[in-house]
């Protein structure tokens, strides 16, 4: 019986996690790793979605003041840590986000603190 109660909850928790992100516009059919252009909206905002323990899109390339909002739609904790301390999110509990606005170009390298075998993520910001 407790094996199809934990089968039960895994199921009812996906149809959950699929439901929330298609109704925020996510795209839930990406493939992770991939370098599939960012969900821009109004061009001064792009998404970055954390699910399966990868980055969609990994590699983002974005115009000056352009906010990014990183949401976790993944089961655990992440956070999201530039690697020369531009920005840090501290925690990011599965179903919530984190926004940074991006005020100068460069090339912005960050990862998840919690998961260092995660592929890093890198955010391109030019003029």
């Amino acid at each position: 019986m407790k094996k199809k109660f934990t089968y039960t909850g895994l199921v009812v928790l996906s149809t959950i996690v699929l439901v929330y992100g298609c109704s925020k516009g996510y795209d839930m059919t990406a493939t992770p790793g991939n370098n599939m252009a960012a969900n821009i909206i109004n061009g001064d905002m792009a998404q970055v979605v954390i699910q399966n323990m990868t980055l969609m899109p990994d590699t983002l390339s974005i115009k000056m003041g352009t906010t990014v909002t990183w949401s976790n739609m993944d089961m655990v904790m992440h956070d999201v840590t530039e690697l020369n301390g531009m920005f840090y999110s501290n925690n990011i509990a599965p179903g919530e986000s984190y926004s940074y606005t991006f005020a100068g170009a460069g090339t912005f390298t960050y990862r998840s603190m919690y998961y260092p075998s995660m592929k890093n993520g890198v955010v391109i910001v030019s003029y």
